[in-house]
């Protein structure tokens, strides 16, 4: 992204190249270029790294919730044999042993004598199906609790593997801002440092422009697991704390804060259509925006504590769809 908008300025610079002057210049930007593209490289691994390790980590917390469920129920099943065994063995205990001359006796006639036989045959073969089904059950839950144990494990090992890549990714972010900082300072006027930035404009497109107007990093992480057995609807664009968030298309803009996304927008645009913005540090201008007003600033509000914008895209109104190829021809 970026590289490919470097280029397109060396190429400018090039074509000036009739003075010492223009030569420095143009050797600057083939230098920056170089620079840029190893830091774009290397925040788009810190980026997939980070995003990689949060969704195993979630997927995991999924399975937990749904192994310990189990666990209640096949608890619960145990429970309930136990009491009928326990049942079971007060009726035996009041009633006594009965000896097939008892029940002899004790019947009116050969056929009622016949199905007392009987009955009490099944009431065996029932206690014995009962401490069966009760053992099955046992072992089941004994290899839930196995299993749970295991994830508890896995998800502390993911847990730090995921602290350890927000770290990396942090410190990525970092360097990769003093460098654009850095060459910003050389090239002051602003649009210019956008298109040095890689900032393009789609007029004909849904999304206009990328919604972070300075450096970032994404991948496809639309569909995702989240926690609580969600799904993640949108792109996370990383990038510095306080960069501005603009409007991808012109509508309105109202704030919608939540405590998944902390300080939100909602951009109602054209034919229905709307974008979302969360994890802001701050708020821009609200209500009627045009392409590229600037309504807020990148944070991690809400449920993140890494920099960055989630970015969703709901053509028509109705679900969000991958944004993901949209912001590659913007970004």
């Amino acid at each position: 992204m970026i590289v490919r908008a470097l280029l397109a300025l060396a190429l400018v610079a090039g074509a000036a190249v009739a003075s010492p002057a223009f030569a420095d210049t143009k050797s600057q930007l083939d230098s920056a270029k170089r620079a840029l593209g190893a830091a774009q490289a290397r925040l788009d691994q810190a980026t997939a790294a980070w995003q990689a390790a949060e969704a195993r980590l979630n997927q995991t917390r999924n399975d937990i919730t749904s192994t310990r469920a189990a666990i209640d129920q096949l608890q619960r099943t145990v429970d309930r044999i136990q009491a009928r065994l326990q049942r079971r063995a007060v009726l035996a205990f009041e009633n006594g042993p009965a000896g097939t001359i008892d029940l002899l006796l004790s019947s009116g006639s050969f056929t009622e004598f016949s199905d007392r036989v009987e009955f009490l045959g099944s009431m065996a073969q029932a206690d014995t199906d009962l401490v069966l089904e009760r053992e099955v059950a046992t072992e089941q839950l004994q290899r839930k609790q196995q299993n749970l144990a295991e994830l508890s494990i896995r998800q502390a090992g993911q847990a730090q593997t995921l602290q350890s890549s927000r770290s990396n990714l942090v410190s990525v972010v970092g360097d990769y801002q003093s460098q654009v900082a850095d060459l910003t300072a050389r090239f002051k006027e602003e649009q210019q440092a956008l298109t040095f930035l890689g900032q393009r404009v789609n007029a004909g497109g849904a999304i206009a422009r990328c919604p972070v107007a300075g450096p970032n990093s994404f991948v496809d992480s639309f569909g995702w697991p989240r926690s609580g057995g969600r799904t993640h609807q949108g792109i996370d664009l990383i990038a510095p704390y306080g960069t501005p968030v603009v409007a991808v298309q012109p509508g309105t803009a109202e704030a919608h804060p939540n405590s998944l996304g902390g300080n939100a927008v909602i951009v109602y645009g054209p034919g229905g259509d709307w974008t979302y913005y969360a994890h802001l540090s701050s708020y821009g201008q609200m209500g009627q925006v045009g392409v590229g007003t600037v309504i807020g600033h990148v944070g991690s509000t809400g449920d993140t504590n890494v920099n960055h914008l989630h970015f969703e895209y709901h053509p028509g109104g109705g679900s969000a769809v991958d944004a993901y190829q949209a912001l590659l021809a913007v970004c």
